[in-house]
């Protein structure tokens, strides 16, 4: 983005970036697009495929990949910053591009905000929001005012029981079969909390219970 002429600030909310190019008086344009990435590895055995590792918040190391396509976003966000920079001559106004990180988990977006994102950079007249699509035809694309995909919230949910036997498991207060029964019961929060107009999912995308085969956990 320097290149392509942007005035960069790095580490906005962390790991976030804002990059500003002034030219001439007229509206001012937000382009967002996220750059996180998740803890899998890359297999695919292309020359370009990420074999980064990091620790991630429980001590463990983890490969990392932009497994959501986010490295569509940030070649796109590039291009986009080289393309508006050779143009000047053809638009008048304020460019703000702005590389959002922890997408996944919605905290990239209120880290930036709380770090000044609309008091340090200029307000936005318009915004124009990226993600990739993988139910796209590929060289298309699709676009929607307002809202397009959906927020996001996480939570943990321990589960504690009494250890025991597996071959007496009256012995016990079983967990896994409590957490079991809660990853079903979950399910109704949408089916019949949610009105059947507005969309919502709820999703528990990983659970981890046990030590052995004959024995039931404390957690």
């Amino acid at each position: 983005m320097r290149t392509a002429g942007l005035k960069v600030t790095t580490g906005v909310g962390g790991h976030g970036i804002v990059g500003i190019l002034k030219n001439g008086p007229g509206p001012t344009l937000l382009i967002r697009a996220d750059m996180d990435g998740l803890p899998v590895q890359e297999e695919t055995g292309l020359p370009y495929a990420s074999k980064k590792q990091m620790v991630d918040e429980q001590g463990n190391t983890v490969y990392t990949m932009h497994a959501c396509g986010h490295d569509v976003h940030i070649t796109s966000f590039v291009g986009t910053a080289r393309m508006l920079g050779q143009l000047r001559d053809q638009w008048s106004g304020t460019l703000v591009m702005i590389g959002q990180p922890a997408e996944e988990r919605g905290a990239g977006a209120r880290a930036m905000l709380a770090d000044g994102l609309y008091t340090r950079w200029p307000v936005p007249d318009y915004c124009i929001g990226l993600h990739v699509a993988s139910d796209q035809p590929a060289g298309t694309i699709g676009h929607n005012s307002g809202y397009v995909y959906a927020n996001v919230d996480s939570v943990d949910i321990t589960v504690r029981g009494q250890g025991g036997h597996g071959s007496q498991p009256q012995a016990a207060k079983d967990p896994i079969v409590l957490a079991a029964q809660i990853v079903v019961a979950l399910q109704t929060i949408v089916s019949r909390e949610v009105h059947p107009r507005e969309p919502a999912v709820v999703t528990v995308g990983s659970i981890h219970g046990g030590t052995k085969h004959t024995s039931s956990p404390t957690k």
